[in-house]
This record gives C-alpha cells, structure tokens and sequence, in this order.
C-alpha cells in the first residue's frame, strides 16, 4: 500500500490556505464595517467625562488633553485603516 502522494498532500494544503487566507479577509471586512459605524471610544485618561482632576488641589479640574474635552477618541483602527 501506498500513501498518499505529493499531489494530494499539496492540494490539501492549497485547500487549507485558501480557506484561511477568505476567513482572515472576511473577518478585516468585518473589522473595518464596524470601525465605520463605531469610530470613537471613551477617552482612557478622562473615563469619557472630558475633564480631569488636579492631582493637588481636589476643586479645580480642567479639560482632558488627549480628547480635548469631548470624552472620545478615534480607535486604533480607525487611524491604523485611516478610515472617515
């Protein structure tokens, strides 16, 4: 008895690739649909208020610098993808 030969080994593995390689593309398709509805995300630094705390002095707050106020920022990939 034989095995299988080369042939049938490669094309199994073409197979297996191909449908990787369609999962993968399917899935960053998803990925950027949903970074189009959903551009922005709460601010980490601020927690989505738009304000921060002095450290010192527990009255005084000011605007958070990394969203400018607005309590969101742009996701990672929506500046990885540059997407509008």
């Amino acid at each position: 008895m034989t095995g299988p030969s080369i042939l049938d080994t490669l094309a199994d593995l073409a197979m297996c690739l191909t449908a990787a390689v369609v999962l993968v593309l399917t899935l960053v398709a998803l990925y950027r649909s949903n970074l189009k509805r959903h551009p922005y995300t709460d601010c980490r630094r601020c927690q989505g208020t738009g304000e921060r705390r002095s450290r010192l002095f527990a009255h005084s707050y000011g605007y958070c610098p990394d969203c400018t106020g607005t309590g969101r920022r742009t996701r990672l990939g929506v500046r990885l993808f540059n997407i509008r």
